[in-house]
């Protein structure tokens, strides 16, 4: 999640994002979704919300907050599945990706080396997101209340923002991929801001 979001004053803060893309399913409680690239027609993913949601208490907002992690994983795991790609290609968008935490710096680490097929990344995306997931729930009783994506331990909050870096940095490796099969082109990472250079999400 972008940088500017860590600078809020308290959880009922809301941004606006600064992506304009419209829906086709405007019957939707979470704001991720999937689009049709309005240059290629190639399906996306959109990008992982940077504000919180709303809600009436701070447990409210993380609630959804998970559950769009949730929806967000599910959607680029369908995606990558509908690719049907079957030749092994590296991920472009872990190669010089950093996360906090040292376990989850190694999977990177692994990855980075690694070639896999379309199915076989959306099957990684949906399990690296599950676990964003569930290590976000799993800790509500830790939510600091004015900041309710964030969690009092410290060690635990980089693994969250360790796993969030890493799910994000693969769906746009699927996002990248969709455009590949739609347009006969090749396309990465070069021209979207890595991940590595801004600072570690909220959850």
């Amino acid at each position: 999640m972008a940088s500017d979001t860590k600078s809020r004053e308290s959880w009922d803060e809301q941004e606006t994002s600064n992506r304009n893309i419209a829906q086709s399913n405007q019957l939707k409680l979470s704001r991720v979704f999937r689009f049709n690239d309005p240059q290629t027609g190639a399906p996306q993913i959109s990008d992982f919300p940077d504000s919180n949601p709303t809600g009436d208490t701070p447990l409210e907002i993380r609630m959804k907050h998970f559950t769009e992690i949730e929806n967000f994983t599910f959607l680029a795991h369908v995606l990558g599945h509908e690719l049907g790609g079957t030749t092994p290609r590296p991920i472009r968008t872990v190669t010089d990706l950093q996360v906090p935490d040292d376990e989850f710096q190694n999977f990177v680490n692994e990855a980075r080396t690694a070639n896999v097929t379309d199915e076989e990344l959306a099957d990684s995306t949906l399990d690296v997101g599950i676990n964003w997931e569930h290590f976000v729930a799993s800790n509500d009783n830790l939510l600091l209340p004015d900041h309710p994506l964030k969690i009092s331990d410290v060690l635990m909050q980089e693994k969250i923002d360790s796993l969030d870096i890493i799910t994000e940095a693969f769906v746009r490796e699927i996002n990248f991929r969709s455009i590949e099969r739609a347009t006969g082109t090749q396309t990465g990472p070069k021209h979207r801001k890595s991940r590595e250079t801004q600072d570690s999400p909220q959850a």
